[in-house]
Parts: structure tokens; C-alpha cells; sequence
């Protein structure tokens, strides 16, 4: 079985010779004149930040067996590495570069969703007396403020993990994990007990929730990559007093100090306040950046996302909420196709107003270049590697978090004669770390779902995507369809594109069978249509 269709894209070696960035000729003078002039804005990069160049092995080399490391450099690491790049559809980027490949096919969309869009307002006019529904609009917009200043001081407690993180290098290593994983539920926890607690509508409750988990992510990353750093320094100090193998400390010391600032001299407010800001879910303690911010790409994006919102609200109210208003009456099977096409438009509308306007605009403000926020999710053969390419950052954080420490723990010898033992023995590393890693993702997605609604779903959500790991073995055992390309991708399209909807209605039946106040009932759908996202 060819594990490299559901291993997470990791490198799992590090660039050779010939790739180093060191052996590269930089930009001449008169490249970056070239560049300024015909309005370029290419990656420019300190001396100190140079060193982060690295080829991209992540598309090759998916499982191969790792040479062992040092213990202390072995926990919860694996080579993921940062480098320009734009996202490949990113229009308002290759515009500034002078491209227009997709000038007219962006146009063509836009227009076409425009008009589109247009004539529902007008038979909304014709039939109420108005042109855009306001119920909606009532519930998103309440309690802006309580909102505001609670997701303002969610964001600012983060900020315990620097001295959390300078505490730890005194304290004895045996308790650090259990430091870090008692601060990390503590803080997981007062959040959703303070979100519970506020009486928000559903879109604030959806809103924090997403970016409650969001924020948590880095502050697992934080705190678990310093701890690393930390044991790798205190491994140099004591192969130093010992006078170890020269080759090994040198080997810590490039860990310690990947770019140009070293362990610990990283652990400052400053340095965490731009992770925070960055689009990155996995922290390093330096990103490559642009030469300067371009406020003018700043503008366009921000624009976007107000345009975009716009055409997602038009969408959800006149489209998607008639239907499920009607569900108790027409039938889940009746509601669902009629939300096919709405809710395939949504999840278009929630990625670009995501990745390519949110995304981009603060990666732009922060001058951060790697910008590979996504890869061709439209051309995937299955939920594995759609799970890949769709969403880069949370695919890195479950590589190099969940993924790779599963998949370096697993051949662990154990004693012969227990079940574990056998079961490992039995299941191969990358089919371990595979489910390992598919079920956490299906327990964030279900808490989501469940502290956003306030109601528990009978897990529907969680055993639908676990459900994905037979199909993927089994869909890779299978030799006339595994080598059927098209007919992969056109199976998964119509899996997702029929689904979605399908549980979206399971969701939200009860309670649309219970009330018709929009208020209370839409708490459910919105939370089944952002977990579908994460």
C-alpha cells in the first residue's frame, strides 16, 4: 500500500549541498532594479534570514524511514520548512506582477456571480417589498462590541506562554510536559466556559469558537517548540561539560540556531506578537519576509473580504435558510438537493474571504513570504489529500504535532507479550499516524461543533470523517480505481459537494422542527458550516 497518499506533506530530510541557499547567487543590483521598476515586490531577505531558503522536498521523500536523531531533538520536530512563495491564486499578487493569465477568468466569475446575485434581489423586491433580508443581519451584527473586546482579550492572554516558556528551562524536565499541558487545558477550558457564558447569538458563538481553536494552535506550537529547544540546550551544555562527540553538539547547535537568533534570546513579547500576527499555525522562531509592506495590496484585500462577506450573507439568507425553514415540511432529502449548489457556493465563498483575502492581507501587514497558504484542493482524489492542500496551515500543525511524533513513537520496542506490542507490529507507522492524526482532527472538529451549538449531535460529524480511513485504505487497495485519476477526482467532488448539505441538515433538523426563531435555529447550521471549514 503506497502510504504516500494520506502522509502528511513534511520533508522528512533536509536539503542537500547542492540545495543550500548559501551556494545560490543572490539577487544582483540589477535584478532588484528590474524588479522595482516593473513594480515587483520580490522576497528580499536579511543576511541572518538566508539560511531559511530551503528547496521544497514536501511534494516527494513523503515516507521514508528516518535516520535516528538525538532524543532530545527527536520530540515532536519535524523538518518543516518556510520559503517565498505566493498563492497561486492570489489575482491582486500576480497583477502587481504584471501577469493577467486569470485577469479574465476572474472577471467572467465576478460578473457572473454579480448578476447572479442581482437577479435574486430583485425577485426577493418582487415578492416582500425589499431587497436583501435583514433578519440575519440582526442576529450577525448584535453584541458587536462584547465581541470585540472578549475576542481582543482572548488573543492578549496568549501572551502567558513567554515567561511560561523562560520558567520552564529551570524546572525540572520531568514535569514540564504535564506544566504545559495543565496550562494548556486551563486556558482551552476558561475560554469555551467564558464564551458559554456570555448569551451570544450563533455567529459570535461560531466566530469565537473557530478562533478560540485557532489560537490555541499556537500556543500548542509555541510552547511544545520551545520545550524542544529547550531540552536541545540543555543536551549542548551537558555534551560540552562531558566533552561528547563534536559532531552531535554541532548538529544541536544549527537546531538552536536555524537562522540568526539563538535559543533563547527568541522567548520575548515581541518575537511571540508577530507569531500571533502571522498567518502560521507551526512557530519558528523566524519567517523569511518581504523588503516592505505594500498598502495598496492591503486595501484591495480588505476590500475583498467586505465584497465577499457581502455576497456569503445574500447566499445564506436568501438561499440556504428558506430551504432548511422548509426542511420539517419538504424532508432532509428534499432540503438537501436543494442546498447542493448554495452550500458548495459558501464553502467557495468561506476559503477565498479565508485564504485569499485574510490570509494574504496579514501576511502582507507582518511581511511574512511564505504565502503557500493553499495548493490545488481542486484537484484531489480523496479526503486525505484534499485535507493536505486545502488548509496548508492546519495541515502543518497536525504534521508536525500530531502526524510525525505518532509516526517517530510508533516502532518503539515494547515487551512482546502485550496486545500494544502486537498491534504495532501488525499496523505500519504511517497507517498509525495517519488514524492518529484523521481522529484528532475529527475531535476538534465535533468540540467546535458542540461548544458553538450548545448541543450535543450524537458525534455525526466525528464518525463520518473516521469513517474516511477505511475508505482510503481500501480505495488504495483497489488497483483499477486507485490508477483512475479522473475518476477519483470526480467521485470525491460529488461526495463533497453532496454531503455537506446532507449534514448540514442533520445538524439543524431538530432544531428547525422545534422553532421557527431564526435566532435559535441557525446556531446549529452555522456551526456544521464552519466545522466543515477548519
Amino acid at each position: 500500500m503506497d502510504l504516500k497518499m494520506f502522509a502528511p506533506q513534511v520533508a522528512s530530510q533536509p536539503p542537500s549541498s547542492r540545495d543550500s541557499p548559501r551556494l545560490r547567487p543572490q539577487h544582483s543590483r540589477s535584478e532588484l532594479e528590474l524588479s522595482q521598476a516593473s513594480g515587483v515586490l520580490a522576497p528580499v531577505f536579511t543576511p541572518s534570514l538566508h539560511r531559511s531558503l530551503r528547496k521544497d522536498h514536501e511534494d516527494t521523500h513523503l515516507c521514508r524511514e528516518k535516520s535516528p536523531e538525538p532524543a532530545a531533538t527527536k520530540e515532536e520536530h519535524s523538518p518543516i520548512f518556510f520559503r517565498p512563495r505566493t498563492s497561486i491564486l492570489d489575482y491582486t499578487e500576480l497583477m502587481y506582477q504584471g501577469s493577467d493569465r486569470i485577469r479574465g477568468l476572474v472577471t467572467c466569475f465576478w460578473t457572473i456571480v454579480g448578476a447572479y446575485l442581482l437577479s435574486l434581489l430583485f425577485s426577493h423586491y418582487q415578492q416582500s417589498g425589499q431587497f436583501m433580508a435583514s433578519g440575519l443581519a440582526s442576529v450577525i451584527f448584535s453584541r458587536a462590541a462584547d465581541l470585540l473586546f472578549s475576542d481582543l482579550a482572548l488573543v492578549l492572554s496568549t501572551a502567558f506562554v513567554v515567561p511560561l516558556v523562560l520558567w520552564l528551562r529551570v524546572v525540572d524536565p520531568q514535569y514540564g510536559a504535564a506544566v504545559r499541558a495543565v496550562a494548556e487545558i486551563t486556558w482551552l477550558a476558561f475560554w469555551y466556559g467564558w464564551q458559554g457564558s456570555r448569551g451570544w447569538p450563533w455567529a459570535q458563538r461560531c466566530f469565537f469558537a473557530l478562533h478560540t481553536v485557532v489560537n490555541w494552535m499556537k500556543v500548542h506550537s509555541y510552547l511544545s517548540t520551545n520545550r524542544r529547544l529547550a531540552r536541545a540546550l540543555r543536551t549542548v551544555n551537558q555534551l560540552k561539560k562531558d566533552r561528547g562527540d563534536s559532531r552531535e553538539i554541532d548538529k544541536l547547535e544549527a537546531e538552536l540556531c536555524p537562522y540568526g537568533t539563538r535559543f533563547p534570546n527568541n522567548v520575548t513579547l515581541s518575537n511571540y506578537a508577530m507569531f500571533q500576527l502571522s498567518p502560521a499555525l507551526v512557530y519558528e522562531m523566524e519567517y523569511p519576509r518581504t523588503a516592505r509592506i505594500r498598502w495598496g495590496y492591503v486595501a484591495e484585500k480588505l476590500a475583498g473580504t467586505a465584497g465577499i462577506f457581502v455576497v456569503f450573507y445574500i447566499v445564506v439568507a436568501h438561499l440556504v435558510i428558506p430551504h432548511l425553514e422548509r426542511m420539517p415540511d419538504t424532508g432532509v432529502g428534499i432540503a438537501t438537493l436543494h442546498l447542493m449548489g448554495p452550500m458548495a457556493t459558501c464553502w467557495l465563498l468561506f476559503f477565498f474571504i479565508t485564504f485569499d483575502s485574510i490570509a494574504n492581507g496579514f501576511a502582507e501587514l507582518t511581511r511574512f513570504a511564505d504565502r503557500r497558504f493553499y495548493d490545488d484542493w481542486w484537484n484531489a482524489r480523496g479526503l486525505d489529500e484534499f485535507s493536505r492542500k486545502w488548509n496548508r496551515p492546519v495541515h502543518m500543525f497536525l504534521a508536525r504535532h500530531v502526524y510525525m511524533p505518532v509516526r517517530e513513537a510508533w516502532p518503539h520496542p515494547m515487551p512482546a507479550s502485550s496486545v500494544w506490542a502486537r498491534l504495532r507490529r501488525s499496523v505500519p507507522p504511517g497507517v498509525a499516524a495517519m488514524a492518529a492524526t484523521f481522529f484528532f482532527s475529527s475531535v476538534l472538529h465535533e468540540l467546535t461543533i458542540v461548544v458553538a451549538c450548545h448541543r450535543w449531535n450524537h458525534a455525526v460529524f466525528f464518525f463520518s470523517q473516521m469513517m474516511q480511513i477505511p475508505l482510503i485504505i481500501c480505495s488504495e487497495k483497489l488497483p483499477w480505481f486507485r490508477n483512475q485519476q479522473a475518476l477519483r477526482n470526480w467521485a470525491f467532488w460529488l461526495a463533497m459537494v453532496s454531503f455537506q448539505p446532507f449534514l448540514l441538515c442533520l445538524y439543524t433538523y431538530p432544531a428547525f422542527a422545534k422553532s421557527t426563531s431564526l435566532s435559535v435555529v441557525s446556531s446549529a447550521m452555522a456551526a456544521a458550516v464552519n466545522a466543515t471549514n477548519i
